[in-house]
């Protein structure tokens, strides 16, 4: 008989400064089902007024900390003091939870949340994939690095190169996401995830058609991960990569 039963989750604020925004996470969670997730942003928490302005945008990652699952959702917003983002927790394990805010006026901010979800973790079933190529039924997508050999500090332009997986023909279809080409997220291997692994990056919005690319500076030498999304016959697909920074 398949399990459903509920499982107890416990979540603990990594930042408890007055800059970092406040998540409500319920304490059960079913597993690989939405969970409703109270939000306040760090703008309105500072304010604490109705006349606060509510972030322009904000997303909340979800991944586990050995960075094998990845979700990404936007927020619902019900009003300037109430808002909602439903992520999703596949099974029991540990988890971190990194809410991106860009607030007006302000700069983007990043709150973190652990997530610990008691019970039997699955053991991974394939080995992890360090390719630069990433293969979909119907699209290719190689990663090309400006630097071949990444150092810590240094400017890169990461440049995913997206074409037709049967005659890899540049692709032309493709569909604003999150406002933009595509969106990406770029988290570093840790062995406690924090605020300082989630990394910006900057869309080039000057790229060929067929390519998307972006600029960024990873910090520190280690492994990072990269989740490209991108919308394509009206459904958004996500292809991870691996990186290795040196020092």
């Amino acid at each position: 008989e398949e399990k459903k039963e509920k499982l107890q989750a416990s979540s603990q604020p990594q930042n408890s400064s007055a800059n970092q925004g406040k998540l409500a996470i319920p304490k059960k969670i079913t597993p690989n089902k939405p969970v409703a997730v109270k939000v306040q942003p760090p703008a309105i928490a500072k304010a604490n007024s109705n006349n606060a302005a509510k972030p322009k945008q904000m997303q909340m990652v979800v991944v586990s900390n050995d960075l094998r699952f990845f979700d990404l959702v936007q927020a619902t917003y019900k009003n300037n003091q109430n808002i909602e983002v439903k992520p999703k927790f596949p099974a029991p394990g540990e988890y971190t939870v990194f809410s991106d805010y860009n607030s007006s006026g302000e700069k983007e901010q990043v709150s973190v949340e652990k997530v610990s979800i008691p019970g039997e973790v699955p053991f991974p079933t394939e080995l992890e994939s360090y390719s630069k190529t990433k293969t979909f039924a119907d699209t290719k997508i190689d990663l090309n690095l400006s630097e071949p050999n990444i150092k810590a500090g240094k400017k890169v332009t990461l440049k995913f190169d997206l074409k037709q997986a049967k005659n890899s023909k540049p692709i032309k279809d493709l569909k604003p996401y999150l406002g933009q080409k595509a969106n990406l997220v770029v988290i570093k291997s840790s062995s406690s995830l924090g605020e300082t692994d989630y990394i910006d990056t900057e869309n080039v919005k000057k790229s060929p058609n067929s390519q998307v690319h972006f600029t960024t500076k990873f910090p520190q030498p280690g492994t990072y991960k990269l989740w490209l999304q991108f919308n394509r016959n009206g459904k958004v697909k996500t292809a991870d990569f691996w990186v290795t920074v040196n020092s």
